[in-house]
């Protein structure tokens, strides 16, 4: 049986993210910026983009794909807001990924469940 966005996944409100933290702080634990440095990134369940976001200066393009319409819409407004031209946003899920194979060089993925 498939998934679809429509069945799985809710975003949490924004508070949420101002208590997890900064997208540098959670990249030097997962061995700094050389992980996404000039690469293709998915952000896999990327909520309101605040990982994404946070690594996109680093990266050469970040996708961000989370089954939650609002989240997606949050995280689409970040990225204009914060004049973000690399880094694009789709509502999806994991189960059921909208890309071709080979189109990343990392994902990453955080606080997701």
């Amino acid at each position: 049986m498939s998934s679809t966005a429509s069945d799985v996944g809710k975003h949490v409100p924004a508070l949420a993210s101002s208590l997890r933290p900064t997208a540098q702080d959670e990249l030097a634990v997962w061995g700094g910026p050389r992980l996404v440095r000039g690469k293709r990134v998915l952000d896999l369940g990327c909520g309101d983009g605040r990982l994404a976001l946070g690594v996109a200066a680093l990266a050469r393009t970040v996708d961000g794909l989370d089954p939650d319409p609002e989240g997606i819409a949050a995280a689409r407004k970040r990225a204009r807001d914060e004049g973000v031209g690399n880094a694009r946003f789709e509502v999806g899920a994991a189960q059921s990924l909208p890309y071709k194979d080979g189109a990343f060089d990392v994902v990453i993925s955080s606080w997701t469940l």
